[in-house]
């Protein structure tokens, strides 16, 4: 079987599997950058090339091509790229979504609050950034070129470590815990992405595994513990809450096997 991932920093948990499952794993080639600079590369039909030179460099420094041609792999594997639970806590910093916890008072009633928004407009407004990004730029250049079979890995959930932190970027994480939230956060962003690449034929979307979600909007430590970097080798940073490792990224390319043959998902 043969696989290209296309993505950003995470896309390390899925060199870190690969090279646990040895020959008898998928033979991959990974097209990456971590941080920005991946939406410099260009797409012609169904090739994706390092147009860029700061690409260039980063995909030669991790050992990666500078172009690859989507059609010649049995599936293409798209990281990130796309709405993520950061983006759902930015819309909360300033509204309320009406029937969830946060907009009741204790007796049930709705509160009055200033910036009230439908769970509908909610996943509408996530729905909408996920077109924008990256991930849904290059599944449909991708699909108007190939019929190669392409699937998404949204962002991992972080770590639960999250709830330890005392950044200010992470409160959001603290207040949707404490309102109850959450897990309506999170299956709101799982129906947003499900919209926006369901406009797409033929994209499968591996949402994040249920046994490997805590508190219902966070990734159960087990799974993040061993983060790795783009290069799959070298371990993130210990304050690190963004990645996940490669027990995760086994069970990705595991579902992508399983697919690929028509078994049905776990």
């Amino acid at each position: 079987m043969k696989l290209c991932v296309i993505g950003n920093s995470h896309v390390g948990m899925l060199r870190a599997a690969a090279r646990g499952l040895g020959p008898d794993g998928p033979e991959i080639t990974f097209f990456a950058k971590a941080g920005t600079g991946l939406e410099k590369a260009t797409i012609s039909g169904s090739v994706i090339a390092a147009a860029d030179p700061d690409l260039r460099a980063a995909q030669a420094r991790f050992g990666m091509p500078e172009t690859i041609d989507v059609s010649a792999f049995d599936a293409a594997i798209l990281v990130a790229g796309t709405a993520s639970v950061y983006s759902a806590l930015r819309i909360l910093q300033t509204f309320r979504v009406s029937g969830w916890p946060s907009a009741r008072d204790g007796t049930g009633s709705e509160l009055a609050v200033p910036a009230l928004m439908s769970e509908r407009a909610f996943v509408a407004a996530l729905a909408d950034e996920a077109r924008a990004g990256l991930s849904h730029r290059f599944a449909k250049a991708l699909r108007q070129a190939s019929r190669v079979p392409l699937y998404l890995v949204p962002q991992p959930f972080p770590s639960e470590r999250v709830f330890e932190s005392a950044r200010p970027s992470e409160y959001g994480f603290l207040r949707a815990r404490w309102r109850g939230d959450g897990p309506l956060m999170a299956a709101s962003l799982a129906r947003a992405i499900d919209t926006a690449f369901g406009e797409i034929d033929e994209v499968t979307v591996l949402h994040q595994p249920a046994d490997t979600i805590a508190h219902g909007f966070t990734t159960a430590q087990a799974y993040t513990r061993d983060a790795v970097q783009v290069d799959g080798d070298t371990p993130q940073q210990a304050q690190d809450l963004l990645h996940v490792g490669p027990a995760y990224g086994t069970r990705v390319l595991g579902r992508v096997k399983r697919h690929l043959a028509r078994v049905p998902l776990s």
